[in-house]
């Protein structure tokens, strides 16, 4: 019998310390279950995705506001806007409505805050960075602000229309839409090179192919300027 049971109880324990060492491999490789080990240099994505601009001469729309907090371009302000902004809410010898204007470096004055910068902001953007500063700077508690365009913004058309004019600006606003406006191409009107400017860049662009594919037509913005050349033939 003891023959018997000890050649027995040495093959047990030799099993068990072969499952250990199995075990103790598995460990080795990331986790006691052999699970792969994290990568050692793991892709984050970026919280800020580089969106480029579409270019206006591909007949692209721009981007418009969604819930997403992205906006027009054509709401932001820029230098020669004239903006009527009213401040309340504080003590009666500060509030007032002025007449403010963008200057050429971007930035308006404003009292006992001296320049901000409001170009390339929105209306809101600026109500918020005047209330925000007043605020910061410990001048008022509780400023209420109004941010406010004085002039309604336009498009020129000018050359070999019907009626060279500035059209009143507004979002939907395209080439074909402001030539339209003008009452029209003439009968001279070079339509295959019609030049549009924006953002002081001049660039062409053919108006019969846009008429025949609507979908191709650019969308203007504020102080845009289409001029229509003579045709020479």
């Amino acid at each position: 019998m003891k023959r018997i049971f000890f050649p027995l109880c040495v093959g047990l324990w030799m099993v068990g310390v072969a499952c250990g060492q199995s075990l103790n491999l598995g460990a080795g490789a990331g986790s006691a279950f052999g699970t792969n080990p994290p990568a050692e240099n793991p892709v984050v994505p970026s919280a800020n995705p580089v969106v480029l601009a579409p270019d206006p001469m591909s007949g692209a729309a721009l981007p418009v506001a969604d819930s997403g907090g992205a906006m027009d371009i054509s709401d932001l302000l820029r230098g020669g806007d004239t903006l009527i902004i009213r401040l309340t809410g504080v003590p009666v010898p500060d509030q007032g409505i002025f007449e403010v204007k963008i200057d050429e470096g971007g930035k308006i004055s404003m009292p006992h805050i001296g320049s901000l910068v409001a170009a390339n902001t929105t209306t809101v953007q600026l109500k918020k960075l005047i209330e925000s500063t007043y605020i910061k700077e410990e001048i008022f508690t509780n400023p209420n602000v109004t941010v406010d365009l004085k002039e309604q913004r336009f498009v020129d058309v000018t050359g070999e229309v019907r009626m060279p004019q500035r059209v009143p600006y507004t979002k939907d606003l395209t080439a074909m839409g402001a030539v339209a406006a003008c009452g029209g191409f003439t009968d001279f009107a070079n339509r295959r090179r019609v030049r549009l400017t924006q953002g002081g860049v001049t660039q062409e662009f053919n108006a019969k192919e846009i008429q025949a594919d609507q979908g191709r037509d650019i969308r203007l913005r504020p102080n845009d300027k289409i001029q229509v050349d003579r045709s020479i033939f």
